[in-house]
C-alpha cells in the first residue's frame, strides 16, 4: 500500500516539478530586455568619449517569438558627432570589443565593417550585432542590434 501511495505522488509530483522547472529556465522579459539593453551599452561605452551626439530606439518595446516564449530584439542608431566616422568606430569596436571580453560568433560574416559577438563567447548570452549605416538623410551611423536569450513574455502579451 505504501509503495502504490509513493508511486502515485511520484506519479504527480515529478510532471509538476518538471513543469515549474521548465518555465524557471526562461527570466523575465525585463531582466532578458535589461541584460541585452546593457550589453548595447557597453559597446556604446567603447566609443572614444565624447563621440556621440545621440542615440535613436526605433523598437524600444522590439520582441519575437521563441521556443516557448520571446526574444527581446533591440536596435539602436548611434549618431556620431562626427558621422563620417562612423565606418572607422565600427572597425574600432570590433577590436574594442574583443579586449572587453566580447567573442566573435563563428558563425556569422565578420568583417571590419560588421560583426556580431557575444560577452565570453557564453552562447546563452546576448548576441550584439555591430555595424554602420545610413538613413534616409545619408547620415551615416553606428547600428547596433542586440538579440536576447529567450525569455517569459513581456506583460500583457500572451
Amino acid at each position: 500500500m505504501m509503495r502504490r501511495h509513493r508511486a502515485a505522488v511520484a506519479a504527480i509530483v515529478v510532471p509538476v516539478l518538471l513543469v515549474f522547472a521548465g518555465c524557471a529556465q526562461l527570466p523575465p522579459f525585463d531582466t532578458a530586455r535589461d541584460e541585452a539593453r546593457g550589453e548595447m551599452q557597453e559597446i556604446v561605452d567603447l566609443l572614444p568619449e565624447d563621440a556621440v551626439d545621440h542615440i535613436e530606439d526605433p523598437i524600444p518595446a522590439g520582441f519575437v517569438s521563441c521556443a516557448g516564449g520571446t526574444k527581446y530584439t533591440g536596435r539602436w542608431l548611434v549618431y556620431l558627432k562626427e558621422p563620417g566616422d562612423a565606418e572607422a568606430a565600427v572597425e574600432g569596436l570590433r577590436r574594442d570589443a574583443a579586449a572587453a571580453g566580447f567573442v566573435e560568433d563563428e558563425l556569422l560574416d565578420n568583417r571590419d565593417d560588421r560583426f556580431g559577438s557575444r560577452r565570453g563567447g557564453d552562447e546563452e548570452a546576448p548576441l550584439v550585432g555591430v555595424s554602420f549605416d545610413e538613413d534616409v538623410d545619408d547620415v551615416p551611423y553606428v547600428e547596433i542590434m542586440v538579440f536576447a536569450r529567450c525569455s517569459q513574455a513581456p506583460e500583457g502579451i500572451e
